[in-house]
């Protein structure tokens, strides 16, 4: 048989939509804030959702204590509350199957994450992802700020076992997974959910998971396939 070969998963926003991770959170802060205060938790639930889809996440907490007279110091303690509770997640039904085939393929399976490693191990935990990988890869404990920093993709690559050329890296962004994949000898999937402009250092992009295991064959099957 030929070298292992390897395919290796960003998590936000290509495992799952990180967005469910952040709602999961306004529910958290919204119940905390109801606790305190009496107010109803709906009603702050519906400010955060709204102001988090009009204007994303910066000044989110701001305004929200803006809007009901909140102390302003209170948003470290919200940010916090956010970061720790016990996120309520499910890993979508296509990215289960996606990781279950390409291991049926004889693939091995990693995700390097970043972001706060108790906050990624909660996400894991939340997603139930570890029996379908061979290893998760905390990044921010290897380098500071995680990707796209060389020693990252290095220390997946050490846990699995494959050599860089013999794997893939699928992410969606474009400096932190696509560059950096590229940097460390890895070959890059950008995957994107609408179509943009990709980097030039992505080997292959697919709008979706969907496509992902037929550009896996093609990298590593057929274009690195070693001989029996």
């Amino acid at each position: 048989m030929g070298d292992p070969t390897a395919v290796i998963f960003d998590l936000d926003d290509t495992l799952y939509p990180e967005r469910r991770f952040a709602l999961s959170g306004y529910a958290a802060v919204s119940q905390a804030i109801a606790a305190e205060t009496g107010m109803p938790a709906r009603v702050i639930f519906r400010f955060l959702v709204r102001r988090f889809r009009d204007h994303g996440r910066e000044g989110l907490f701001q305004a929200l204590c803006r809007a009901f007279a909140l102390p302003s110091g209170d948003v470290p303690r919200l940010v916090e509350i956010l970061r720790t509770h016990r996120p309520r997640l499910r890993l979508p039904r296509r990215s289960r199957d996606l990781l279950v085939g390409l291991r049926a393929s004889g693939h091995r399976l990693g995700v390097l994450t970043n972001g706060l490693p108790a906050t990624q191990r909660a996400k894991v935990a939340a997603l139930q992802l570890e029996p379908f990988v061979d290893a998760v890869v905390y990044a921010q404990e290897h380098a500071p700020g995680g990707k796209p920093a060389h020693v990252c993709f290095t220390a997946v690559l050490g846990r699995l076992g494959v050599e860089a050329a013999r794997a893939v890296f699928v992410g969606d962004h474009p400096e932190k997974d696509i560059a950096g994949a590229a940097a460390a000898g890895l070959h890059p999937i950008h995957v994107v959910h609408r179509r943009i402009d990709s980097p030039a250092d992505a080997t292959a992009v697919v709008v979706g998971l969907e496509a992902v295991p037929a550009r896996v064959a093609h990298v590593l099957e057929t274009r690195h396939a070693a001989p029996c």
